[in-house]
């Protein structure tokens, strides 16, 4: 009895050393994969930053230049993650992570279809030129002076001061009609 716990005693400690053994092997790489995640991180900021004033200059919604900056952003630090766990040689772990956002992505798509639908078509909006602030519109029954463009509607006020907002999908799926660009004579 005594033997046999004398044996698993010492096959724990041998196992112990050999784990201990793979870390201290192991921690150039770790040391590596934080340093460059931590470094994907700080780069994101700047890169953040840098589209921001990049896109300052162009005539895009200021919600449209903000998501365009921050998804830039989020695939600089996404990048350094894979990045780093190919250093650290997770190779499964990398596999299993893009599998997981792929189901994870599919899921929230289509929970979040309607959304999506009207972000996308905020978009499109907001690099289209037969629709600005201050048109006169109608479309959807609806008509009236375009005072706000955002990415999920586009908000007229109406000859009697109403406020109508109008999903952006319903804009772009509908015939629009726009007085302020149709030349008169």
């Amino acid at each position: 009895m005594e033997e046999r716990l004398e044996s698993a005693w010492d096959k724990m400690i041998e196992q112990l050393g050999s784990w201990l053994d793979v870390i201290v092997v192991s921690l150039p790489n770790v040391i590596l994969a934080i340093i460059v995640f931590a470094g994907s991180f700080f780069l994101s900021r700047y890169v953040n930053s840098l589209m921001l004033r990049l896109l300052a200059k162009s005539s895009m919604q200021g919600t449209v230049k903000k998501v365009s900056a921050r998804l830039i952003s989020v695939t600089v630090i996404l990048a350094g993650l894979f990045l780093a766990l190919g250093i650290l040689n997770l190779n499964k772990v990398l596999t299993s992570l893009l599998a997981g956002a792929g189901v994870a992505g599919l899921a929230i798509g289509l929970a979040l279809q309607g959304t999506i639908a009207n972000t996308f078509s905020g978009i499109v909006l907001s690099f289209v030129d037969y629709i600005k602030m201050g048109d006169w519109i109608e479309c959807n029954d609806y008509s009236g002076e375009v005072v706000d463009i955002d990415l999920r509607t586009v908000t007229i006020r109406e000859k009697d001061n109403n406020m109508v907002s109008i999903p952006n999908k319903m804009v772009i799926e509908n015939p629009l009609k726009n007085y302020s660009i149709t030349s008169k004579t």
